[in-house]
């Protein structure tokens, strides 16, 4: 497993959190469960991006990594349940894990895949996550 030392040290690393207590708690309550070498393929060159609800736009800045580099994204409405948040985190450090983006071909497989690492590290969509997650998927037509 992750020691909590090396959690805190790429959770104090990721700017976009510093605000955000809820949402480190989930990163760490994340991380510190994943195998070391899952960690260490996750947080290498990777930057989380978090935006909370009513937040338009937010610039980042990014040093000129040596290596690929990976932007987790989160939208996380103020009303967002832990669990909620905790699997959302999971999901996409899943999709960290896949090592590349989604293609046409991959169909519903690549959420599928990302589900079943979130549920290996120990946060499965139950129904409840699930319900939660419906009732506030936007889909976007741009």
């Amino acid at each position: 497993m992750a020691t909590e030392s090396s959690v805190d040290t790429f959770i104090a690393s990721q700017q976009s959190v510093q605000f955000y207590d809820r949402t480190r708690h989930a990163l760490k309550k994340v991380l510190l469960v994943l195998p070391e070498s899952d960690f260490l393929q996750v947080t290498k060159n990777l930057i989380i991006v978090a935006l909370h609800e009513g937040v338009l736009g937010q610039a980042m800045h990014f040093p000129n990594p040596n290596d690929n580099f990976k932007v987790v994204q989160l939208t996380l409405p103020q009303d967002v349940p832990d669990p909620v948040l905790c699997y959302v985190v999971a999901h996409e450090f899943g999709h960290v894990m896949q090592g590349r983006n989604w293609k046409k071909e991959d169909g519903d497989e690549f959420e599928a895949q990302a589900n079943e690492w979130a549920t290996k590290w120990g946060f499965p969509r139950t129904s409840e996550i699930d319900q939660y997650i419906n009732s506030h998927w936007k889909d976007s037509k741009c």
